[in-house]
């Protein structure tokens, strides 16, 4: 019995020092996992518009940020952190950061991004900013 709480103890600090070793990574569907009874095929992050990153403490901003630039690259897209929120991941890579999968020149006038997974939004965005055309340039002149 002796043995067994130093064994605890040594268990309990392994496990918490466990927690600062996992590597950031982007999170897939998250919240299908919490709505239905099965388990759904992952899809590609950014899907809907927003990439979920899990990292650690010791986790620099900018990695982080590179992993939520490449999710929505795959869209043709930009990231934009919109929040984070400490313990809403897993315990070993705890935090979460949202981020949104924008097209930079999709804004609204008060400032905010269009989201580009919204059709109803994108089409609204649209009537508002018409397409701009470029000019055709001008026929050269005759040479005599």
């Amino acid at each position: 019995m002796r043995l067994f709480r130093p064994l605890l103890v040594v268990a309990a600090m392994t496990s918490l020092a466990a927690c600062s070793l996992g590597e950031p990574f982007v999170e897939r569907d998250r919240n299908n996992l919490y709505n239905t009874p099965t388990v759904p095929k992952p899809k590609r992050a950014g899907y809907n518009g927003f990439v979920n990153v899990c990292y650690t403490s010791d986790t620099l901003p900018a990695e982080r940020d590179l992993l939520a630039a490449e999710a929505c690259t795959e869209w043709g897209l930009t990231a934009v952190l919109s929040y984070t929120q400490r313990w809403q991941c897993r315990m070993t890579v705890p935090h979460l950061a949202v981020y949104a999968c924008i097209d930079p020149a999709m804004r609204n006038e008060d400032g905010s991004y269009v989201n580009p997974f919204e059709e109803e939004a994108v089409t609204t965005w649209r009537k508002t900013h018409p397409a701009k055309t470029t000019p055709a340039p001008a026929p050269a002149p005759e040479s005599p």
